[in-house]
């Protein structure tokens, strides 16, 4: 949560944070001022102080009102025009300018901790003016692991909307003819994975979401890729595996979901099955012991277990394999699709409460396809709570 920045600012050793970044695609930047902007602004915090931001004249109005930083300052109040026109290029006087406001705000004497990929060429001048600079991981994204009420909330709400639009996109496949080669018909059109792709756009439009990210809708044999997304051409077909993978984020509050259901159309074969009760037992087993503490890798180990009981291979170990589970068992979901923590062999860390997490083990065979199930869950101290309330069916 954004009150543990300071703690963790202490523990990497430094004293201050700076970024200079846009908010539209930097998560980390909206996750600190909640302000949305196309330009790069800077965000300054000392240590057990609060921060401030410093935008362009334009944003400046805006920036006042929207965003939780109270402290909103202009670039002008910094000499903008006077500090870049002194570089010969812009971009370096604008780099120059980032420095000439740190140096306002925290000297030359503080250990400054700017993110992982803060640009070269600016860390570059600020040691050129003084300043200790010290790009460091997982400060901003460890704070952003541990989610408040409210971000469980928008979170909740984008997962009701995926719920919502998947049971209609099922409802599609569901009622569809069956034609040559099992071939899935709607209104005496092949069914593809494009327009089951666009009713999905489509109606996430509608309830204020998109789809920033592809979908995966992956029918038959393709579906063992894990990320085959589908070719839009691809025609869904019936007695095969279909897997929906479901990612939309929401437009105003920016926070993703992730879900998957696996499908069939019709009669799902002996080894599909087996496959689909495997998955499941090993989704649910590893729900049972996800809580706070709970170490990441112990999780995963725990869905391996069942799926090796099971008779299936996992690469568990480092192990080379082209059928069963051949991926991690979950992550963080955030204002990032993909965020901490983590639940996979490397991953030694406890889970946290409040913790916004995936649990989708999966198996995966050339010969049929794949077999995926998702749910994302909130730790807490004594278990987790599952955020998704859509039934979990094989056969439609």
């Amino acid at each position: 949560m954004r009150g543990d920045l300071d703690k963790i600012l202490a523990e990497k050793g430094v004293e201050a944070l700076l970024l200079y970044s846009e908010s539209f695609k930097n998560s980390d930047m909206y996750y600190l001022t909640k302000f949305l902007a196309p330009d790069p602004f800077i965000f300054i915090k000392k240590v057990d102080a609060d921060p401030i931001i410093v935008v362009n004249q334009m944003e400046y109005p805006r920036a006042q009102k929207q965003s939780i930083v109270k402290e909103v300052r202009s670039y002008f109040e910094y000499k903008y025009l006077e500090v870049v026109n002194t570089a010969k290029e812009p971009h370096l006087g604008i780099m120059k300018f980032i420095a000439n406001v740190a140096k306002n705000e925290l000297g030359t004497g503080k250990r400054i901790c700017v993110p992982h990929n803060f640009p070269a060429i600016a860390a570059d001048i600020l040691r050129e003016e003084g300043l200790t600079i010290k790009p460091i991981f997982d400060v901003v994204e460890k704070a952003r692991e541990t989610k408040d009420a409210d971000e469980i909330d928008e979170i909740g709400a984008v997962q009701a909307v995926a719920e919502e639009v998947t049971a209609e996109a099922i409802d599609l496949i569901a009622n569809a003819d069956v034609g040559a080669n099992g071939i899935l018909i709607v209104k005496k059109e092949p069914l593809t994975v494009g327009k089951v792709k666009s009713f999905f756009g489509h109606k996430f439009l509608d309830h204020g979401c998109v789809m920033e990210e592809d979908i995966i809708v992956a029918c038959g044999p393709k579906g063992s890729d894990p990320h085959y997304f589908g070719d839009p051409q691809d025609v869904l077909k019936a007695n095969q595996p279909i897997i929906l993978d479901v990612v939309p984020r929401s437009v105003q509050k920016r926070y993703w979901t992730d879900m998957t259901r696996t499908i069939v159309k019709g009669k799902a074969s002996d080894k599909v099955r087996k496959m689909f009760n495997a998955v499941l037992e090993a989704k649910n087993a590893s729900m049972d012991v996800i809580q706070a503490g709970a170490l990441g890798s112990d999780v995963y180990d725990v869905c391996c277990d069942v799926l090796e009981k099971a008779g299936y291979e996992t690469t568990r170990g480092e192990k080379q394999i082209t059928r069963g589970l051949t991926h991690s068992l979950g992550h963080g979901v955030g204002l990032d699709i993909h965020e901490g923590p983590r639940m996979s062999e490397l991953y030694k860390f406890p889970l946290e409460e409040h913790n916004i997490v995936t649990v989708e083990p999966g198996l995966y065979d050339p010969d049929v396809g794949g077999l995926r199930i998702e749910d994302i869950v909130e730790v807490t101290k004594a278990g987790c709570s599952d955020l998704t309330k859509m039934e979990i069916q094989l056969e439609v």
